[in-house]
């Protein structure tokens, strides 16, 4: 699950710094180009950002609310 979390964090470093790149203007592609990329990495970061915040939730129940088979922490 760490290797996960790391790779997911990787991605989403990698999708901020392309975002601010493309906003910058330091790019190749013309202005059409440009605007469709800079929607798809935010797109592509909103759902890596998800997906985090998927990783780190943990279910808590009560000691009486507490499904069959499942340890206490």
């Amino acid at each position: 699950m760490a290797d996960t979390q790391e790779v997911l964090t990787m991605m989403k470093d990698v999708a901020k710094s392309r975002i601010q790149m493309l906003r910058d203007g330091v790019t190749f592609h013309d202005a059409a180009k440009r605007e469709y990329y800079l929607h798809e990495y935010e797109r592509k970061l909103r759902d890596i950002e998800q997906l985090i915040r998927r990783l780190n939730l943990r279910l808590v129940y009560s000691s009486t609310e507490r499904p069959k088979g499942d340890r206490p922490l």
